[in-house]
């Protein structure tokens, strides 16, 4: 069904297995994070990156299956948008909740990206697996955007969070060397 896209899900998939990886050197840099603050941010900003780089590693192994039908790719695909979905509201119920409180780590723009950015890709992958059920032309080309969508902006989110995260590391470190 795929004929043609090999090489473009080779390297989706491929991209999206190396930032599931970055997202592990993200947890091991917040090591001197309080545990509360981690799990918070973890269900908040990491989680919904892996399982949107997660979705695009899916979506991409099963574009390169031998013979998968559209039906077949339209449902796996609804499932991923289904999913993405409500985690993508969760994400942004939790932090304009956390923002309405006054937490103060929490930047305007956590709310888009991690939010509403999000939630309008998994809209759009819907789009898209009706598009394949329907075996709409168009289909390809939108799976495609799609999946150049999530990986751009899971890129990012993580260079949001490591740059986040990096400061205050340094900050630690020059804490710890003036008591020497």
């Amino acid at each position: 069904m795929f004929e043609g896209w090999e090489n473009f899900f080779l390297m989706a998939g491929g991209a999206a297995a190396v930032l599931i990886g970055l997202i592990f050197v993200v947890i091991g840099l917040m090591g001197d994070r309080p545990r509360d603050s981690v799990l918070a941010g973890s269900w908040l900003y990491m989680g919904p990156i892996v399982l949107g780089v997660s979705f695009v590693l899916a979506l991409s192994a099963a574009a390169l299956t031998p013979d998968i039908s559209r039906p077949t790719f339209a449902a796996l695909a609804t499932l991923a948008a289904a999913w993405g979905l409500v985690r993508g509201i969760m994400s942004a119920w939790g932090i304009r909740k956390r923002t309405m409180i006054g937490h103060e780590n929490i930047h305007w723009t956590d709310l888009w990206f991690y939010g509403v950015f999000p939630v309008l890709i998994y809209l759009a992958m819907a789009v898209d697996a009706l598009a394949f059920w329907k075996s709409w032309d168009w289909a390809k080309d939108g799976l495609a955007i799609v999946i150049t969508a999530g990986l751009l902006l899971a890129i990012r989110n993580e260079w949001d969070l490591i740059t986040w995260i990096t400061p205050r590391g340094e900050a630690k470190a020059k804490r710890a060397n003036s008591r020497d």
